[in-house]
């Protein structure tokens, strides 16, 4: 019997070790497919399906702590129950609380994957994985926070016509926008015309900035840290 337990643990003890790497898989997977999936017809249903594979995979990317799951999961749930709600029933009020615990979820899950970044003395692949992911999670985050402010104040954006020829904009377009302003880019096709969208736009530019710089300064640590060790 216990012959038979030490590969399910040595199993079990990989995929522990693999946290991460399921998370960035799965934001690449949304960032890479959504662009071929949303203008079909199944497009909202794809969308939907991808950010919930998000939803599991971060619940699990947090899960070495048993109120961090608990947290996780509160959140989680409902913005997966939410988001499926309003693909079948088109009910904006629905809409609107999904986004409110998808982004607190996102903001969650990127805070407690960069503790564990920053905590860590061994810099391992994993850890490589999960800064990567924590820098996707941020723009997701203010994706869903722009989608939430055009919601609740209708033109605080403007963009030329090719992206939004009706006037209306829609989640790919803030992904685009949101990556675009998190690498401080700035194309400007897409423009925010309202105080509260502008002063998003402006706390995304600077928390990305911000972010690579305490990652740099983070993984020089670590490497004069294993330096240190190596030596001794």
């Amino acid at each position: 019997m216990t012959r038979r337990l030490k590969p399910l643990a040595r199993l079990l003890a990989r995929a522990r070790a693999m946290q991460f790497h399921y998370l960035l898989a799965s934001l690449i997977l949304l960032l890479v497919v959504y662009p071929y999936v949303v203008a079909g017809p199944n497009g909202p249903v794809a969308l939907t399906v991808l950010s919930s594979i998000i939803l599991i995979t971060g619940v699990y990317a947090v899960s070495y702590r048993r109120r961090q799951v608990v947290i996780a999961v509160l959140l989680a749930v409902p913005a997966f129950l939410l988001a499926w709600l309003y693909l079948v029933t088109g009910t904006p009020a629905l809409n609107s609380a999904g986004s409110i615990f998808t982004l607190l979820f996102y903001a969650f899950t990127a805070l407690i994957v960069l503790s564990r970044v920053l905590t860590t003395k061994a810099i391992t692949t994993d850890t490589v994985y999960g800064a990567v992911s924590v820098y996707l999670l941020m723009g997701l985050t203010w994706v869903t926070a722009y989608s939430l402010v055009e919601t609740i104040h209708p033109g605080s954006f403007t963009a030329d016509p090719g992206h939004s020829p009706d006037g209306t904009f829609a989640l790919p377009e803030f992904i685009y926008f949101s990556f675009v302003t998190l690498a401080t880019l700035g194309y400007g096709d897409i423009t925010p015309i309202t105080n509260q969208a502008r002063s998003l736009a402006l706390l995304e530019a600077v928390s990305g900035t911000i972010y690579i710089a305490v990652l740099i300064a983070r993984l020089v640590a670590a490497l004069e840290w294993s330096q240190e060790t190596d030596e001794d």
